[in-house]
């Protein structure tokens, strides 16, 4: 049995027991070269997964997609991570286009819950975002912004609300990032 496998049996043993924070630790303790190699493994699950325009499974499965690529961008290496960001953006964009059908109202917060996560990928992966996925963020929460609170009722007007900020937000914050970035070279 692997090293890899043992690892991950000993912390499913322990989240079993329910010692969850050993079972965590168990699993920390994988390489980095682990964790990358698990993170391209559910990259791969999830570009072969077809997408189903059904609100509560694209939230789960969005979910995944941000989960999954945060964690890459703390393992992927200078030189991979263009690709890896390009494979973001192809699953983002298939999301996108799901997401129009699933939630026709740009002020949904659902459909903008997916603009606020791909906006702080955006963030994470700073050195190799482009300009477009910057700006279909920004405008993605001006038409929201744009559309009121329309048939929303007052609580879901709010999370929209807060949804918009927090686009706005992290987007300006990338933004001031990415210039001190340019800046310091």
């Amino acid at each position: 049995m692997s090293t890899r496998q043992s690892d991950f049996d000993k912390a499913r043993l322990l989240a079993e027991s329910g010692k969850a924070d050993e079972a965590l630790e168990a699993i920390a303790t994988c390489s980095f070269e682990e964790k990358k190699d698990a993170c391209n493994v559910c990259i791969d699950i999830l570009e072969g997964v077809k997408l189903v325009k059904e609100n509560v499974w694209m939230n789960l499965y969005t979910e995944a997609v941000y989960d999954t690529f945060s964690k890459m961008n703390r393992c992927a290496r200078d030189e991979e991570r263009e690709q890896v960001w390009n494979r973001l953006k192809e699953m983002y964009y298939e999301i996108t286009l799901a997401a129009k059908k699933i939630w026709r109202d740009k002020n949904m917060p659902e459909r903008l819950t997916i603009y606020v996560l791909l906006a702080k990928l955006c963030k994470s992966y700073l050195d190799v975002a482009d300009e477009e996925s910057f700006k279909m963020c920004e405008a993605m929460a001006r038409e929201a912004k744009f559309c009121g609170k329309g048939t929303l009722d007052d609580e879901d007007w709010k999370e929209a609300n807060r949804s918009i900020e927090l686009i706005k937000k992290t987007i300006a914050d990338a933004l001031h990032e990415r210039d001190l970035l340019v800046d310091s070279d």
